[in-house]
């Protein structure tokens, strides 16, 4: 009995001793969807553009303050970002527009699709796709 609990607990312990941020990758990749899908639906319902921005440890959002506006000035809630070692996305900017899509540019003309990594020291560990003409993520 003492054996089977000393696996568990080495099976359990030893990575989260040994640094190993798997979890902290995988949370941050359900923020990142997370943060892509609010900037979608928020776009939508106000009708108003949304800035996304996705550098290596954060997503920032940002909305337009009022519709038919090109720019965004305002925040949109918090940011979502990640402070563990080795975990890192792939950088984006991408605007979400009131109609639904996802582009490249502000004034909604390209149409954007592709894919944020999320990386666990240098290794893929998860990609998020975004399809651009019709505002899907996944």
């Amino acid at each position: 009995m003492v054996m089977v609990l000393i696996g568990v607990l080495a099976a359990i312990g030893v990575p989260r001793l040994m640094g190993d941020n798997s979890f902290a990758a995988a949370t941050f990749g359900d923020e990142v969807v997370s943060a892509l899908r609010t900037a979608q639906k928020t776009a939508v319902a106000h009708r108003r553009l949304v800035c996304v921005s996705v550098a290596a440890t954060a997503v920032t959002l940002r909305q337009a303050t009022k519709a038919n506006e090109g720019a965004c000035s305002l925040a949109l809630g918090d940011n979502y970002s990640t402070s563990a070692g080795g975990v890192a996305a792939s950088a984006h900017t991408m605007y979400f527009q009131p109609n639904g899509l996802i582009t490249s540019d502000i004034a909604g003309r390209n149409a954007m699709r592709g894919s944020v990594v999320i990386s666990l020291d240098n290794n893929p560990r998860r990609t998020i796709v975004f399809e651009g003409s019709t505002g899907y993520v996944q």
